[in-house]
């Protein structure tokens, strides 16, 4: 049984979906990470008289 055209256009929709959810997956790990590491990683926090 051969496929026809638009069960290969399908396909390749769904292939492309994939695709894109892979890269919100990474893009939002990858702030998680940055927002963790920044967390722990404050700087010093310095008191400022009031003149």
């Amino acid at each position: 049984m051969e496929s026809t055209p638009q069960q290969e256009s399908k396909k390749g929709a769904r292939s492309l979906w994939i695709w894109v959810l892979v890269a919100f997956i990474v893009l939002i790990t990858a702030w998680t990470t940055l927002i963790v590491i920044a967390t722990k990683n404050q700087p010093e926090i310095i008191e400022i008289e009031t003149p």
